[in-house]
């Protein structure tokens, strides 16, 4: 349990901050006000996954000795559980998460920064777990690509909810909206088509998905997606031009929907915390 909460938890900051770093290069029309704005909140994700990222190591050297918070806390285990995939993964995290750091703080430096934080975050979560199976090029390059989109799905979240706030200009918030619809109707396919791809090789067809327990939990995580994408539906083709048209209640609406979205994202987090703790990949 301590695992897969610790992985939660390095999910959502994790992305959270690779996300928000993303939307501001990638939508510079947000505008200062609102990068600003949201800088607290990229130091407070970039400070939590760092120490998550600690305890999940903590918490690998506990159950290498099955010996609880005693082993938590030595230092002998803690270095020999360093020494695998779960060490590299954590340095290159570490890392990364530094460079992101710089990015919020030094503007002079703010893109090279965020390309190479961003690269090593989502690049050390295939450093462990399945994405080490052969081919391991191949699955590392997908995981670590489905976790950027992701990341700037999950971390556009939060500035557009800022945009649409009702004492803000509703025809601004829509432009950027429509501008990051546009991307993510490129980004979302070739997500789903990563995501899709690596399943394949885990699972070698799709006969596993729901004739074991680990390709049941895949599949409720694929089901929870759907619900994602079905907000996102709704808010380019109907929330998105409602703000625009500036309609009674449309930021209201639209704010809802991304409250909703972001919940949703939540659920598909804690599943795949508890799919890559709890089960294995059925031979």
């Amino acid at each position: 349990m301590a695992a897969s909460l610790a992985k939660f938890v390095i999910y959502i900051s994790s992305l959270m901050a690779v996300g928000l770093l993303l939307f501001r290069m990638a939508l510079p029309r947000a505008g200062d006000e609102i990068s600003n704005t949201l800088r607290p909140l990229a130091l407070i994700v970039i400070v939590v996954s760092a120490l998550s990222t600690i305890a999940r190591v903590l918490v690998q050297a506990g159950r290498m000795m099955d010996d609880g918070i005693a082993g938590m806390l030595d230092p002998e285990i803690i270095a020999i559980s360093l020494e695998g995939p779960l060490g590299q993964s954590t340095y290159l995290r570490l890392g990364g998460l530094l460079m992101l750091l710089i990015a919020v703080l030094s503007r002079p430096v703010r893109a090279p920064a965020t390309l190479f934080g961003v690269i090593m975050v989502a690049g050390s979560f295939a450093l462990t777990g399945h994405a080490t199976r052969d081919p391991q090029w191949l699955l590392g390059g997908l995981i670590t690509f489905h976790l950027l989109a992701v990341s700037y799905w999950f971390g556009a979240l939060p500035p557009l909810y800022r945009l649409a706030h009702p004492s803000k200009d509703a025809a601004h918030a829509a432009e950027v909206a429509d501008k990051f619809g546009k991307q993510a109707s490129i980004i979302v396919p070739m997500l789903i088509a990563a995501g899709v791809t690596f399943s394949w090789f885990i699972l070698g067809g799709p006969a596993k998905l729901l004739g074991t327990n680990y390709g049941i939990v895949l599949f409720v995580k694929l089901g929870i997606v759907s619900i994602i994408l079905l907000f996102a539906a709704m808010n380019k083709l109907k929330f998105v031009p409602d703000l625009a048209e500036s309609l009674p209640g449309a930021a209201i609406r639209f704010r809802r929907s991304l409250r909703w979205e972001g919940f949703v994202f939540l659920l598909v987090f804690a599943t795949t915390a508890v799919l890559t703790t709890s089960f294995t990949v059925p031979l």
